[in-house]
């Protein structure tokens, strides 16, 4: 199918919405896609930008740290109360050591708040004896001691930045330095300070933005000594960030890479730089999301803007369609109608353009069919209510003189009592055919005229069958077209028992489902041939009918109630007839 056929076989509404849609959905896209890769390309500059300055707003705030550190560390060194304390001789007994302790306590916290800037540490001196100026505690050094005694002494007093020797993440890092008298020139001992992690955390912790970004201090021997993660301190960095440490030559480096599921630096941008004092890099980590995070909002509230543009763009074509079409759908919608018989529904279109002029048009079209409906209607009613009092005009008298010459014969026969009973069921019987006139009468009397009927039959030829009749009380006074069961139950005679001397049996029974009432009138007889049985229905030249048929009972009933109602026949030859006759419920 071509694009021009498939094309036609749309309804109106497609049509416009095809035209509009594409055109809009793409010029709108077309705008989206531009101004979002312009957008998140500013964005990721200026958040690259971003991230460089707070390496090196951080990178110079550990620097001036460890400056600190170090210019703090030469003055404690070449304190002259200090070196006194050391010189000082003490009695070799618990209260030389608690002399000792004393002054060096005193010599050591007038020099420096020890407490903001040191976790632990210890001064050892020439003559073996170990401060410790967290505690004030005197004791003597051990092996291990002794030998970092000898390699500090040997540095003849450089400054020595190490890894702590506290493993807890509460130091950053060992201080250690000799303390060389200034008289002499002697060694006069060492100092071994673990400086408190706290110090460079509060350097970026200000300026850090803890969900996208993350600071590392990491030393030479790759070790993380401080970070925002507590568990991370006196750990190995991860091997993504040791070979970004790898190239020294460059200050900034920048290595984007996705990294493995398992790692904690998937969609992270790494940047590092070296600290000018102590052999230490600054580490920056930043989510990739961060980096686009301001461009993906501009972006997201331009495309929710799009969005909206478009959804309006659409509402509004829609709406055009709509209104084109809403009025054509109406009037095809009336159109059904009418053709369901439904001709006093309104015009659903009140409007002045060509539709509505249309519409009207349509009105007078639906009142005209109405009254041609109308018209035809009444003469088919008319018709069928004058083959209805042919047919009794040509059955009746034949039935009555027939009766009558066996009344006769009955008398004769002096049978009275019979010929009676014959009598009153024939004036029962005609008493409701004539109905006074009416053509809806109850289901009682209709299953009385039965009734009289059969007891006559019955009297004429005895024994030629039985009869049961077997209606539920509460339909029985609901209103039915007159002579629409007798003439069933008649074929049932004339017919279904032809040839028969005896053995007969006819069924009536009645019931009420759903608001219609079901009527079965059922024998045993002789059955329709199935020939015939197709063509009870099927049309026949217009006459009046030599007998009251099946197929007039089935017309009267679909032109009084509707098609949904009638008579349906299931018949076997040589077993029987059931006859179903439904019709609406009517008080």
């Amino acid at each position: 199918m071509d694009i021009q056929h498939f094309f036609i076989n749309w309804n109106l509404k497609k049509k416009i919405l095809a035209v509009f849609l594409p055109l809009l959905t793409l010029s709108t896209l077309l705008i989206l896609i531009s101004s979002i890769s312009l957008i998140i390309r500013n964005g990721k500059a200026e958040a690259l930008d971003n991230a460089e300055d707070k390496l090196s707003l951080v990178s110079d705030q550990t620097d001036q740290i460890l400056s600190n550190i170090t210019y703090n560390i030469k003055a404690f060194s070449t304190s002259s109360a200090l070196q006194d304390a050391i010189r000082a001789e003490y009695p070799d007994n618990a209260y030389g050591n608690y002399m000792f302790s004393s002054t060096m306590h005193n010599a050591v916290h007038n020099i420096m708040d020890i407490q903001s800037l040191i976790s632990s540490g210890y001064i050892q001196t020439w003559n073996g004896r170990v401060f410790d100026i967290k505690t004030d505690e005197i004791r003597t050094p051990d092996r291990e001691m002794d030998a970092r005694y000898q390699e500090i002494a040997a540095q003849k007093g450089r400054i020595l930045l190490e890894y702590p020797a506290d493993k807890s993440g509460a130091a950053a890092l060992t201080v250690s330095k000799s303390l060389i008298d200034i008289r002499s020139g002697a060694c006069l001992g060492i100092l071994s300070f673990d400086i408190k992690e706290p110090l460079f955390y509060e350097a970026y912790h200000s300026v850090s933005d803890m969900e996208n970004e993350v600071f590392l201090l990491i030393d030479s021997a790759g070790t993380i000594i401080s970070s925002e993660d507590r568990d991370e301190l006196q750990t190995t960095a991860p091997p993504e960030i040791l070979r970004l440490l790898g190239d020294r030559g460059k200050e900034v480096q920048e290595n984007m890479r996705k990294a493995g599921e398992a790692s904690d630096l998937e969609h992270m941008l790494l940047l590092s730089t070296a600290t000018e004092n102590g052999d230490y890099t600054v580490v920056y980590m930043m989510r990739y999301y961060r980096i686009y995070k301001e461009a993906l909002n501009l972006a997201l509230l331009l495309l929710l803007i799009g969005i909206l543009i478009l959804v309006t763009a659409v509402f509004l074509s829609s709406l055009l369609a709509q209104s084109i079409v809403r009025p054509v759908i109406r009037l095809a919608d009336y159109a059904d109608e009418a053709g369901k018989g439904h001709f006093d529904l309104p015009v659903p279109v009140h409007s002045r353009d060509e539709i509505g002029f249309l519409a009207e048009r349509f009105g007078v079209m639906n009142h005209n069919i109405k009254e041609l409906t109308t018209r035809i209607y009444e003469e088919q009613t008319q018709k069928k209510e004058y083959e209805l009092k042919m047919l009794q005009a040509q059955i009746n008298p034949h039935f009555l003189y027939n009766c009558l010459d066996n009344i006769s014969s009955l008398i004769t026969d002096r049978k009275n009592e019979t010929a009676t009973a014959m009598v009153s069921h024939l004036g029962r019987y005609y008493r409701a055919i004539l109905s006074k006139g009416r053509n809806i009468i109850t289901l009682r009397e209709e299953l009385n005229l039965i009734r009289a009927y059969l007891e006559i039959q019955l009297i004429r030829t005895p024994g030629l069958f039985t009869y049961r009749i077997a209606a539920d009380e509460e339909i029985q006074d609901f209103k039915i077209l007159k002579m629409i069961l007798q003439p069933i139950a008649e074929n049932s005679v004339i017919h279904g028992f032809a040839g028969f001397r005896q053995g007969g049996h006819i069924e009536i029974e009645g019931t009420l489902q759903n608001q219609t009432v079901f009527i079965r009138i059922s024998d045993n007889g002789k059955g329709i041939p199935e020939k015939m049985l197709s063509s009870i229905f099927a049309p026949a030249p217009t006459a009046v009918p030599k007998h009251f048929g099946l197929k007039n009972i089935q017309e009267r009933i679909q032109l009084k109630y509707g098609e949904e109602y009638g008579i349906t026949i299931h018949s076997e030859e040589e077993k029987g007839t059931e006859i179903c006759v439904r019709f609406p419920k009517m008080l």
